[in-house]
């Protein structure tokens, strides 16, 4: 059962039809019952059950773009569409209602736009219950020989009882005669002879600890000459922990050794021969604890396996706003409350002093990453005012972050090192690969 948001009622799940509109955030809906597109609120969802993947993944409402992009005749959706779209069977492990809303009184909306057999769950159902014929190569080769040696086999057939009648020899001769041709041609064990060999293959097979399920494929494995595997795998794992990073120093373009502990990231040198060495040391320990896409459930940080321990590397705390990732409007963002990420309790400068500042002039924070009230004793907190995350096709993801008692804010990049390669300056790259661009894990 859950609840309809256009008319707050309770309805079978069953009874649901496209462009119905029902409530996300009601505490007793577990699952998705069908595939919708989140209209409101945002929500984080376990799609496991679809992808293999137990990486809680985000979701955001739809926006007017969405809506233009969405062909619902299409078998599977756009990855731009996907970020706003619930699949039906997925499990909800959380659904915010709008933080914009005063009153208390709204609710997380989505919209039904498919049902049954139609959504991604029921396709994935129906291609198990009725899946497509797999022909092989093989056997269509093996029929095309016995459909060719068949045929010189009936050619033969003709003109050897052609001739045999033109002997005038006896009736139960001319066919054994003629007949011994075809049975030469197209061994009738043939069959026979290919299915004992398939049979003698699963039993070698069986004795290496190797089981096959379908005899027909053992053929086919006998062909391959190049195996593929999914190593994904072994960065979603559990019991993935962070050795330490190396950062590249500015002046030779080197990797320095292994950092092991965050707080050799803060180097609090103020000699301004440094200052490079410093600025690159402090961008990327920014860079772990802001370019992310965790959320918090329960007070704990859920998300990718990797970014997970990227971020309990730094030792930092982090709280989460109401961004919505990098689809709002830019008209609504003073209605948002950006995501805040602080160093551990006691920390009060980091890299230069920079976030103890005496706040004067023109611009003065009006509690946008922090209560405090003495500007004088500013809290060094990273505010991130937009988040784009990780596109497929990009290969990056980026955030755009704000340090409380600044007008100016940064933006911090992390992506595959060909593709960081290729928005960097080339002087600064040129001397080493980018293939070694990487963290130590």
């Amino acid at each position: 059962m859950l609840t309809t948001g256009y008319i707050g009622r309770s309805i079978s799940s069953s009874d649901l039809v496209p462009g119905d509109v029902y409530e996300v955030s009601d505490p007793s809906l577990g699952q998705f019952p069908a595939d919708s597109l989140l209209l409101s609120g945002d929500c984080i969802v376990n799609e496991s059950m679809l992808t293999g993947e137990a990486v809680p993944v985000s979701k955001t409402p739809a926006t007017d773009a969405t809506l233009q992009k969405l062909d619902l005749g299409a078998s599977t959706l756009t990855p731009e569409t996907a970020k706003h779209a619930l699949f039906c069977g997925t499990k909800i492990i959380r659904a915010r209602r709008p933080q914009e809303d005063q009153d208390g009184e709204a609710v997380a909306l989505a919209m039904v736009v498919r049902t049954g057999f139609n959504t991604t769950k029921g396709a994935l159902v129906r291609t198990m219950l009725f899946p497509k014929p797999s022909g092989f190569k093989f056997y269509r080769d093996s029929f095309r020989y016995i459909s060719v040696m068949a045929c010189i086999a009936m050619i033969g057939f003709t003109v050897s009882l052609v001739n045999f009648i033109r002997l005038r020899l006896e009736w139960h001769l001319i066919v054994i005669r003629a007949l011994d041709l075809i049975t030469i041609v197209v061994p009738p064990a043939l069959p026979a002879t290919l299915t004992i060999g398939t049979s003698f293959a699963l039993a070698r097979l069986k004795s290496k600890q190797i089981f096959c399920i379908s005899p027909q494929r053992v053929n086919v494995g006998g062909k391959l000459n190049l195996m593929c595997f999914d190593k994904t795998g072994t960065l979603t794992e559990e019991g993935l922990d962070i050795q330490g990073v190396r950062v590249v120093t500015r002046a030779d373009k080197q990797f320095t050794d292994l950092l092991a502990h965050p707080d050799d990231l803060v180097d609090r040198n103020t000699d301004t021969d440094s200052n490079d060495h410093v600025d690159t040391r402090t961008a990327l320990l920014y860079t772990m604890a802001t370019c992310h896409s965790l959320r918090m459930v329960d007070n704990e940080p859920v998300g990718d396996p990797l970014e997970l321990k990227m971020f309990e590397f730094t030792g930092w705390t982090y709280e989460e706003g109401n961004l919505g990732g990098g689809n709002a409007d830019d008209e609504e963002q003073g209605n948002l409350r950006p995501s805040v990420a602080r160093p551990p309790a006691g920390t009060s400068t980091l890299a230069n002093g920079v976030g103890q500042q005496n706040v004067s002039g023109p611009f003065r924070p009006v509690n946008l990453f922090s209560r405090s009230t003495d500007i004088n004793q500013v809290p060094f907190e990273l505010g991130v005012l937009k988040a784009f995350e990780f596109v497929s096709h990009l290969r990056r993801a980026s955030v755009v972050v704000r340090t409380f008692g600044r007008s100016s804010g940064d933006i911090y990049v992390k992506g595959a090192p060909e593709c960081m390669r290729e928005i960097c300056k080339p002087e600064s790259c040129k001397s080493y690969r980018a293939a070694n661009i990487v963290s130590s894990l």
